[in-house]
């Protein structure tokens, strides 16, 4: 089978894993690289989901039927959502590849916050032993974590805050009852478990029922000392409800590793919000074994395509 690779993680060790099975890489640089390479005839293409544009899917629409599957090297699909993908071509996301950097970055964020690291810095950088933090320093130990979202990254998120002490309500539509959280409710019912969250964390797909879904409304209904972390997507949350929050104080904190748009513009307003960690969506990096698993998660779905079989994490974007 021939394969099209078009992305920066993990090409030469998937160039390598699908020539080693047997199977034909063809590596792209740039989109007239992957146009040529459609052109020619593929049986799958594993890229990044930022790469995927409408010239890209009318590229896949002229290389099918041949082309069976798109293998996205990205947990987010969203560019395909909104783009469209032809009718008939199967699309899969990288899994659980990043959800363990992904949670251990939102973890480092609520502890950053809690124990009042940005206020150290600034005192450090003037030299200032000032001891003031320790009256509004907080902890894990007791705090309660609402999780809209609960997949993978969810999951290893709960991993990570469970020996902390920390009690996680899992929210998502089906509110199914989980061994790592201590709790579950549907969506539909997050304003009910608001008032008792500490900490606020977004770790869902983007889609229309969650673009703005932390706005004014929910914001309101959180208590002051609330944190809002974000590492799923930068619409998820209404940007403007958000800098009106810690400009008010209504909550004490936020961590975002996303934003919208990307990057964010220097004279965006939220730059200079108080108590607010931004970092550029480097979430999902700093781990040598990100490679690796991108590779598995390619080659086993590319030998589940070969054996006529169902691949592994299959993602539904709109069809156009």
């Amino acid at each position: 089978m021939r394969i099209a690779i078009w992305t920066p993680n993990a090409r030469d060790l998937i160039a390598d894993r699908v020539a080693a099975a047997g199977h034909e890489p063809a590596v792209a640089q740039n989109g007239e690289d992957f146009a040529r390479i459609l052109a020619e005839g593929v049986d799958m293409v594993a890229m990044i989901s930022q790469f995927w544009s409408p010239k890209a899917r009318d590229l896949a629409a002229a290389a099918m039927p041949r082309l069976k599957l798109v293998q996205l090297l990205t947990a987010g699909f969203d560019p395909l959502d909104a783009h469209g993908v032809p009718a008939g071509l199967m699309v899969a996301n990288a899994g659980g590849s990043y959800s363990p950097t992904v949670a251990e970055h939102a973890v480092a964020m609520m502890l950053a916050l809690l124990r009042r690291l940005p206020q150290a810095g600034i005192a450090q950088a003037h030299q200032n032993w000032d001891r003031g933090i320790l009256r509004e320093m907080g902890s894990l130990e007791g705090r309660t974590v609402t999780m809209l979202g609960f997949g993978s990254i969810g999951e290893e998120t709960a991993k990570r805050l469970k020996p902390f002490g920390a009690r996680i309500i899992a929210v998502t539509r089906s509110a199914r009852p989980h061994d790592l959280a201590d709790e579950a409710v549907r969506i539909d019912d997050l304003a009910t478990v608001l008032p008792r969250s500490d900490v606020l964390y977004a770790c869902l797909p983007l889609g229309d029922a969650t673009r703005g879904l932390i706005g004014r409304r929910v914001l309101a209904a959180l208590p002051r000392h609330a944190l809002v972390i974000n590492v799923a997507r930068g619409p998820v949350i209404d940007q403007t409800a958000l800098l009106e929050a810690l400009l008010s104080g209504s909550i004490a904190g936020a961590g975002i590793d996303v934003a919208d748009p990307e990057p964010l513009p220097a004279d965006a307003p939220l730059w200079r919000a108080p108590n607010l960690i931004i970092t550029p969506h480097v979430a999902g990096g700093g781990s040598g074994a990100i490679d690796e698993r991108l590779a598995a998660v390619t080659m086993t779905n590319l030998a589940r395509l070969q054996a006529g079989e169902a691949i592994l994490h299959p993602v539904q974007p709109r069809v156009g």
